[in-house]
């Protein structure tokens, strides 16, 4: 524009400013070549495993290394459609060669989010060329199912006095069962004498060890079973019934389709949430090692082909299966047939009101 002027105009000096400013663009053209810039990151997401809902908070400290002097601008984090928040904003200038900047995100949904790449926007000194820049860092945090408080008044069996009362070999009932006849090597100290003169034979006292209370819970993961909201309603219900003994000092067992994890005295709980807040459909045969105690299976639309595989699977006898109301009876009769506690539920229902209905309690 300024060459037609001076032309036209017949102006000498816009002829100087032409060749001023294209000059400049030049010089920043060659220096963006020259640059090479490269980028630093390092984001730092915290807490890494949170609630639903829950914010993270993430921290990001980044740096251009360049061979001239170059200038940060607009950046950009990649966020995916699964969170809440913003990840933009503008690089602060600072003295030192690294910048900090951050931002909130909360996850809608279990699993596992992913943050990331980043990138930034650099120009030269004068703002006249401009390159963005990107890392292919990427990070995760992990949400928890969503879960359901369980009524502590009842238990598996109906029992509305204030204890669970679940198989007799999950371990509850210490008060009832504190002795046991005596093995070769126990020790003379843990002669229960009472209990000897009563039944007319050597007993010992139980170890607290041995009367630990335990429970298995069986996520059913078998994609023929679960439509999404289904699948989704037994993760948050499997993470319930698995937060409520382990909080309460319970060792629980969890078996999904892929893996399993074990809680001693509820110590590991949220390795076994963690577990649930990643499981997916899977087709993997359940194997569940053979063991009585009381056992909860979530599971979905059953027909007599799944039911029987789910009953081959699972060695309790002493179970309750929550199923979906697409249950066929063919289904449901095989699982009564075995001794199992059949709950019917939908993909909308309150996980409460199926506890309920668990227990043989109705709600008021």
């Amino acid at each position: 524009m300024s060459l037609l002027l001076a032309a036209i105009a017949g102006i000498p000096a816009l002829l100087y400013v032409t060749g001023l400013c294209a000059g400049l663009v030049a010089v920043a053209v060659v220096l963006a070549l020259l640059a090479r810039p490269r980028l630093d990151l390092t984001r730092t997401v915290m807490p890494a495993i949170v609630e639903p809902d829950e914010v993270v908070e993430v921290e990001i400290r980044v740096g251009v290394r360049s061979g001239v002097p170059v200038v940060a601008g607009h950046w950009r984090d990649r966020l995916p459609s699964t969170v809440l928040g913003e990840a933009t904003g503008t690089v602060p200038v600072t003295d030192g060669p690294y910048a900090t900047v951050g931002y909130e995100v909360r996850g809608r949904r279990r699993g596992s989010h992913e943050l990331g790449p980043f990138s930034v926007v650099v120009g030269d000194a004068f703002g006249l060329v401009q390159r963005s820049l990107s890392t292919g860092d990427r990070d995760r945090f992990i949400v928890l199912p969503r879960r359901s408080p369980l009524d502590v008044r009842v238990g598996p069996a109906g029992a509305t006095d204030g204890a669970t009362r679940l198989h007799p070999t999950s371990g509850l009932g210490q008060d009832d069962v504190i002795a046991r006849p005596y093995l070769p090597g126990d020790a003379l100290k843990r002669w229960h004498w009472k209990a000897t003169a009563h039944h007319g034979e050597p007993m010992v006292r139980q170890e607290e060890s041995e009367l630990r209370p335990s429970v298995l819970v069986v996520l059913d993961a078998d994609p023929r079973v679960h439509d999404q909201a289904g699948f989704e309603w037994s993760v948050s219900a499997a993470a319930s019934v698995v937060a409520h003994y382990g909080t309460r000092g319970f060792d629980v067992d969890l078996a999904t389709g892929t893996q399993s994890v074990s809680l001693e005295s509820g110590h590991g709980l949220q390795d076994a949430l963690v577990v649930l807040a990643l499981a997916e459909p899977d087709s993997t045969p359940l194997v569940i090692p053979a063991r009585e105690r009381t056992t909860f299976v979530l599971t979905g639309s059953l027909d007599t082909t799944t039911a029987a595989r789910l009953l081959d699977a699972v060695p309790s006898r002493d179970t309750i299966a929550f199923v979906a109301r697409g249950t066929t009876e063919g289904g449901r009769d095989i699982l009564a047939a075995a001794g199992w506690h059949v709950v019917a539920r939908d993909a909308g229902d309150g996980l409460e009101q199926a506890w309920l209905a668990a227990t043989g309690v109705t709600s008021s």
